[in-house]
């Protein structure tokens, strides 16, 4: 049985790795791609005796002991899984958290095999990563090619017209999805999802704007990402300065300059939104406190509420 994470970005074949799991004769079988060691911190990592057999697992260690990442992908024997959430086991953990919970046990209690995987692979668990991910896809020659006729990506796709890019429109480097209207406006290294609409004047850079969002006349999106059905106003500015202090509410998680647009929200015309700062879904512009939010800060009434 096949069990996968689904915060994680990559093309694999799994037959290779089915075989591989039955030739060991593994109960688990995790696949695994080494991380740099900076990075490792940010991972489970998984411990290997010299046969390649997991004999230590870390969820997210201060000092890694090894850069062996699991990618979230976890090959159980049937019976294996299936004893596991089906008769008591003195001594175990509540089995809620795979990485957690379930898989060191399973290492205590029998054979764990690793399959390392060598094809692209990223995990866009963090804001920052996931941002990443996007970008990376406008390369010249992405990792993750989405035109490669041998290996088709398969997703739901709504039946809409072409993408329209009007005459005096600039666009630099980006993916433009079906359906989106680009009226004379600018649009730089930024990934548009189907039915965004940006209108006259209005600058998107370094972005990512989902489903049927509207960028208003004039406004400047910069460094951002955008939910669906968001509406932002006349030159409004997002983005905006320099000043990098991380958000109040998610420090740890909002700190590298991208700022959030939940979906549904309605970004009021002329408004100033500096960095790292998160607008939550269904924000109206009467919950905007004034016309400039500096980095960093909250605008989300609920939010706000429950944290006071």
């Amino acid at each position: 049985m096949l069990i996968l994470a689904g915060d994680h970005v990559y093309a694999m074949d799994y037959r290779p790795m089915i075989a591989w799991h039955r030739e060991r004769g593994a109960a688990v079988t995790i696949a695994v791609q080494p991380v740099p060691w900076n990075e490792a911190s940010r991972f489970g990592v998984l411990v290997t005796d010299e046969d390649g057999w997991v004999i230590d697992f870390e969820e997210k260690p201060e000092r890694p002991r090894s850069n062996l990442a699991s990618m979230g992908i976890y090959l159980f024997r049937r019976e294996v899984l299936l004893d596991l959430f089906t008769r008591e086991h003195p001594g175990a953990p509540e089995f809620i958290d795979f990485g957690r919970d379930v898989i060191p046990y399973v290492i205590r209690t029998d054979k764990v095999a690793t399959y390392r995987f060598e094809g692209y692979w990223q995990d866009v668990g963090t804001i920052q990563s996931y941002w990443e991910a996007n970008m990376a896809l406008l390369e010249d020659e992405p990792k993750l090619n989405l035109y490669d006729p041998n290996w088709r990506i398969h997703t739901r796709s709504e039946e809409r017209p072409p993408a329209k890019i009007l005459e005096g429109a600039q666009i630099v480097r980006s993916l433009i999805s079906h359906g989106c209207i680009i009226h004379r406006a600018t649009v730089i290294r930024s990934v548009l999802s189907p039915g965004v609409v940006v209108e006259d004047g209005a600058v998107v850079r370094d972005s990512i704007v989902m489903t049927d969002s509207v960028i208003g006349r004039g406004a400047v999106v910069d460094r951002c990402i955008i939910d669906k059905h968001v509406r932002i106003g006349a030159d409004a500015y997002l983005g905006w300065g320099y000043d990098n202090t991380p958000n109040w509410l998610e420090p740890t998680r909002l700190n590298t300059g991208i700022t959030l647009v939940g979906r549904n929200a309605v970004v009021p015309p002329g408004v100033r939104v500096g960095r790292n700062v998160l607008i939550g879904p269904d924000v109206k512009e009467s919950d905007f406190p004034g016309s400039f939010i500096p980095s960093g800060e909250t605008v989300n009434p609920l939010a706000t509420v429950v944290w006071s």
